[in-house]
Order: C-alpha cells, then structure tokens, then sequence
C-alpha cells in the first residue's frame, strides 16, 4: 500500500471517530465545531490525492458552511461509510486505532466528559471487545469500566479519563 493510500485512511478513520466522539452527547459545540475545521486544515495537503480529494470534496463544505448540526454529523457518518468501503481498509494497520484517536479528540473538544459520554464510549468498547488485547486498549476498558463502577461520573474521574485521553494523544 502506498503512503498516500495510507494516510487517506488514517485520516478517515480519525474524522469518523472525531464525528463519533462529538456526536456521542447529541450535542456540537463550538469547540467541537472547531476540532472538525481543524481537521480540515491539518487534512488539506492530502488533497493532493485524487482519493482523499473525494472525501475531502464532500465533508468540508458541510463543516465550513459555519456550523454542523446533528443531522450533518449524520450525513458524514454516512459519507465516511461509504467512503471506507470503497478504499477498504483490510491493509491498514490498527484502522480501530485512528477511530479511537478520534473519538478522543471528540470527546476532549467539548471541555467536559459527561456520563452520557461515557456510557456510549463504553458501548463502542464492547463491540470492539477484540481490541481488549492491546495494550493501550486493555488500559482504556479497565479505566471505563472502573469510572463506570458507580454508574456516574464525578469530577475526578472526568479529569482522569482526560488526561488518558490527552495522553494517548500526545
């Protein structure tokens, strides 16, 4: 696989975790407005590439018409969708990874982790339970699962579920 085919994919799979990761309360703020044109701005020199400029062509005039509401949020679920099955991702290195990534920023974007958050992160971990095996992966379920213990999030797991996030950014 080519370099460019695969930082097509990387950057695919990391909006739809971005768009997972803001969508998971059903609410798109401002911050997290901002997390999408950034990833625009990062992503642009990758228009270069025939592949991703059919992406690109299609979700950023969504994101830069000024806002995103939940229905577009929907509509580039959609799009990412179809676009992945038609470049596949059978090549790709850890693809849940990048979603995972993603899903993090998201989740970061917003300022604050709810337990709404929580719980649907914790749904997306249980259907990915075959990633349980790797070690960053492993970390995540058990720090979920621990914060989930009292069916709530307080201050302080919120800040300590960011900072793992903020970490495994980094």
């Amino acid at each position: 696989m080519n370099l460019q085919t695969k930082e097509t994919q990387e950057a695919a799979y990391q909006l739809a975790g971005l768009i997972y990761g803001i969508s998971l309360d059903g609410i798109v703020t401002k911050n997290e407005y901002d997390a999408l044109k950034n990833w625009c701005s990062v992503h642009e020199g990758l228009c270069e590439n025939e592949t991703f400029q059919q992406l690109y062509s299609r979700v950023h005039p969504i994101i830069e018409d000024g806002k995103v509401n939940h229905e577009e949020l929907e509509e580039m679920k959609l799009i990412l969708r179809e676009f992945v099955a038609d470049i596949g991702s059978e090549k790709l290195d850890r693809p849940n990874l990048f979603f995972l990534h993603g899903i993090f920023e998201g989740i970061l974007a917003s300022g604050d982790i709810n337990t709404y958050e929580v719980y649907r992160l914790n749904q997306w971990l249980e259907k990915n339970e075959h990633l349980r095996d790797h070690y960053s992966f492993q970390e995540l379920f058990e720090l979920v699962h621990r914060v989930l213990e009292d069916q709530k999030v307080d201050d302080e797991e919120a800040k300590l579920l960011k900072s793992f996030f903020a970490d495994q950014l980094a």
